[in-house]
């Protein structure tokens, strides 16, 4: 698979209003200077921390001016041309134009599209010099580039037509269940991530230390041992050790049938001494460690027995985060259409078709113009959030309280956003983290290999 293809809806929007408060020159003065542009800001627009399609473009000249009146919109005298991902350029008409009060020398301008970095704006000379003839142009300066705006601007569809397709069940090898196998395909993995050495030997030292009466399966004991360097990490002391709100080890890890509900990929449950017991479905022991990796991040959350549908939310971001890196890191990964890769890649592509602050990047909650988070396919769910809550229909409560593991996975991804630390259960807060948390590279990758 090559990419991307863009849902196709257009998104250009042209009008134009009359703008308010103009000052006129008479027709017997003598013409003004020919003011130029010293610069034009784009910024998108957003509402009640929701980003918009439209943007705002403050156009500063260099010298104080008089606009001549004229038999026009005064906002058509403004027009924009924009360089498309997709190669080419979009003519964009402006929606309304004021001069901005006080200042003589700026002129406001609203636009019903993303305007990305290199946008070239044309003002006409004859809005300041009656009878002028071409154009002023200048380049905008924009946070966006047009690759950026197109991710926002649209839900991207995976390119394999079979992405929806029934999935198989990965066959069980004898090395999944050899511990020697098993060994150099984490050393493989962390390699591959590009781990430093000091790192990967770290989580070799952890796959030979990983009580085998706990974590029974080789494969699971690697997969653990893989979070080293990741940002989930900590659920390896989670799950290991009494650092967690049970006060004790997890009593067990391994393929067996979750309890009560076996058409679950996992579940935990617990034991007389409150200790976890981590089910992993017998139908993913074929599966390879980077697509169990997530599932264990996802899990070791699960900590007390009260479980609201916010928090699979977060923990299914969480997962889904975990598993985009792992994607970039090999895209092959993305190509499986084995049970759990199938649920971990239409996650991803989820989360990468949502985002409320930052729909050009991964997120949670709706972006503004998608409809469905899985373009093509029957499913209807306009947001990750969504998509994961209907999953779910037994949880009969929204909230719960928030769990220790997923605090810390959020304050260690704060720190690389460069945002305050928050409350993971609080989606606004986590659909802007995970947004700004995520690498423009890693993102860019991923979605190539989709």
């Amino acid at each position: 698979m090559t990419g991307f293809r863009t849902s196709g809806w257009g998104f250009w929007v042209a009008g134009g209003l009359f703008a308010f408060g103009l000052t006129s020159c008479s027709s017997g003065s003598e013409q003004q200077p020919l003011p130029h542009i010293s610069s034009a800001k784009a910024e998108r627009d957003v509402v009640d921390g929701q980003a918009k399609l439209t943007s705002s473009v403050k156009v500063t000249f260099d010298r104080e001016f008089k606009v001549v009146p004229g038999d026009v919109p005064f906002a058509s005298n403004f027009e924009f041309t924009v360089p498309l991902a997709e190669g080419g350029t979009q003519r964009v008409l402006v929606k309304t134009a004021d001069v901005a009060g006080g200042t003589g020398r700026v002129i406001e301008l609203k636009v019903d599209a993303l305007l990305p970095q290199e946008a070239t704006l044309k003002v006409r000379r004859s809005t300041f010099q009656a009878k002028a003839t071409g154009t002023i142009e200048t380049k905008v300066d924009s946070d966006l580039d047009k690759t950026l705006v197109l991710l926002a601007s649209k839900a991207l569809t995976p390119s394999n037509d079979s992405f929806l397709g029934e999935p198989e069940t990965a066959a069980v090898k004898p090395e999944d269940r050899d511990d020697a196998a098993m060994r150099l395909a984490l050393e493989a993995h962390m390699q591959q991530r590009q781990a430093d050495p000091q790192t990967v030997q770290d989580a070799l030292d952890l796959y030979g230390a990983i009580p085998q009466d706990i974590v029974t399966s080789p494969k699971l004991r690697a997969a653990l041992a893989a979070l080293t360097g990741t940002f989930a990490e900590p659920a390896i002391s989670s799950l290991l050790t009494a650092n967690n709100c049970t006060k004790r080890p997890a009593s067990k890890i391994a393929f067996q049938l979750p309890p009560d509900n076996p058409k679950l990929l996992a579940r935990v449950t617990y034991v007389g001494n409150g200790a976890r017991v981590i089910s992993i479905n017998p139908y993913a022991e074929g599966e390879r460690i980077e697509h169990l990796m997530p599932i264990l991040a996802h899990e070791a959350i699960h900590c007390d027995q009260e479980d609201g549908l916010v928090e699979e939310v977060a923990a299914t971001a969480f997962d889904g985060f975990l598993y985009l890196q792992l994607v970039a890191a090999n895209e092959e990964l993305a190509q499986a259409h084995t049970r759990v890769a199938r649920e971990l890649n239409v996650d991803a592509v989820g989360l990468i078709n949502s985002g409320a602050l930052v729909p050009e990047s991964v997120g949670i909650l709706p972006s503004v113009g998608v409809k469905s988070i899985l373009p093509g396919s029957n499913v209807t769910a306009g947001s990750f959030a969504e998509f994961v809550v209907r999953a779910y229909p037994d949880i009969g409560q929204n909230t719960s309280p928030t769990e220790p593991l997923a605090a810390t996975y959020a304050s260690i991804l704060a720190e690389v956003a460069g945002m305050p630390a928050g409350d993971a259960f609080d989606l606004r807060y986590l659909d802007e983290l995970l947004s700004r948390a995520m690498n423009g590279r890693v993102l860019l990758t991923a979605i190539t290999a989709f």
